[in-house]
């Protein structure tokens, strides 16, 4: 895994408590997983092209990390078209790796 894909620190996600389970799978954010949600929570919905060219991933890294978040419920597509948005999930992944940053 490159180094700039690699999980940030403190942003792996607590696992479901004792004899529960989660609804969606668990998910640790990466800096193009960050970058992504970043981008849609911006501009609000977009292809997964533009999304590459606006934030200087390749475009085949960007579909399948889009694939993974919205396994995961922090994006979701907005047609049949390859269209994608934030989640309110997404956000708050963002918020809470985000603040792992922050001192």
């Amino acid at each position: 895994m490159p180094a700039s894909d690699a999980p940030a620190p403190g942003s792996e996600r607590d696992p479901p408590p004792e004899g529960g389970e989660s609804d969606r799978p668990s998910v640790s954010l990466t800096r193009t997983d960050e970058r992504v949600l970043a981008y849609l929570d911006d501009v609000g919905t977009d292809y997964p092209a533009f999304v590459a060219s606006n934030t200087g991933l390749y475009v085949d890294h960007v579909e399948s990390r889009l694939d993974a978040l919205d396994t995961a419920g922090l994006v979701e597509r907005v047609t049949g078209e390859e269209v994608f948005r934030v989640t309110d999930a997404g956000r708050e992944a963002l918020r809470e790796d985000c603040a792992a940053w922050s001192d």
